[in-house]
């Protein structure tokens, strides 16, 4: 098997190397890209790039994603490689920023009280698959890790994975606004896209302003519509239902509680920390601590140029 590291691979994106790059596509990876996509792909990135370096190497889930940015974060790669070292994920994008972005005004903290890996979150596409949608712009999404793997057992299974069924707590004071229960939760990997929020709550802390947590398993809530919640309270557990790949949470402050019609804010977190994809965060009390460029990142769906969906 040849070995494949972080500067070849760059090195053959930057040279326009279709060929090597395709010959390390697996089979599914090529039943759903054509050569003539990745040419097309490689020859508008390249016409656009900087100098390149590389801004993180996430394992997990025996997987590797490499990600770079130019120098002037005109743009952005992403590869992933499986067990056997195939391609089966790529990105190479543009990086587009909103301009002032509206901060929250309220200052939270996450909502569970367990060290968790954000796998989602920042402030451009490639580190935030969430950041196409203004309604989930500035969502992070967070999951508990262990020895590099976010299950043990048969990933099949929920109650296998390390996230499933811990304790979500209120991230601020507020009122619950709304909650939606009675979702199943889904077989990992299998997508529920009709309820895509699966069951969720959504609480208001202020004037035009509500967070909003989701996939949460079903008859876990332990308050009601129109309590008065604190921070630091647990509210419910977390769960797999609804348009997500596997246990986890995903929280996003938004500036009213229609969801699918929202804009969500940046969120101000305790001790004015900004987690993006890789980092580790912790809970302790009303403060979060950040771990930077933590080596541990895996996203089951990846949503890419290609896409492919996969399991570990």
């Amino acid at each position: 098997m040849e070995s494949i590291n972080a500067q070849k691979i760059i090195d053959k994106i930057e040279q326009g190397d279709a060929t090597w790059i395709y010959e390390h596509f697996s089979e599914a990876f090529q039943e759903i890209t054509s050569f003539e996509q990745l040419e097309y792909l490689l020859e508008n990135y390249n016409a656009i790039r900087g100098v390149n370096d590389l801004y993180r190497h996430l394992h997990i889930n025996r997987h590797d994603e490499y990600i770079w940015f130019d120098r002037q974060m005109f743009t952005g790669a992403s590869i992933t490689l499986n067990k056997y070292q195939e391609i089966v994920g790529m990105a190479l994008l543009p990086i587009k920023y909103s301009k002032n972005p509206k901060v929250s005004k309220q200052s939270y903290t996450i909502p569970i009280k367990t060290s968790c890996l954000v796998y989602g979150g920042g402030d451009n596409e490639l580190i935030n698959y969430h950041y196409r949608y203004k309604q989930q712009r500035h969502a992070i999404d967070l999951v508990q890790v262990k020895e590099g793997c976010t299950y043990s057992g048969d990933p099949n299974h929920c109650e296998n994975y390390y996230s499933y069924n811990k304790e979500i707590v209120a991230p601020a004071n507020g009122v619950v606004e709304e909650i939606v229960d009675g979702i199943p939760d889904c077989v990992p990997g299998e997508l529920d896209t009709v309820h895509p929020e699966g069951n969720y709550i959504i609480i208001k802390h202020g004037r035009h302003e509500y967070s909003m947590i989701a996939h949460i398993k079903p008859a876990s809530f332990k308050i009601e519509q129109g309590d008065t919640v604190f921070r630091g309270q647990h509210i419910a557990n977390v769960g797999n239902s609804g348009n997500t790949p596997e246990p986890h949470i995903h929280f996003q402050v938004m500036n009213d509680k229609y969801s699918q019609s929202t804009q969500t804010l940046k969120i101000k977190f305790q001790n004015k920390i900004a987690p993006v994809k890789g980092d580790i965060v912790n809970y302790t009390g009303d403060q979060i601590f950040i771990k930077e460029h933590a080596i541990a990142s895996f996203i089951k769906s990846l949503r890419s140029d290609f896409t492919h969906l996969f399991k570990g």
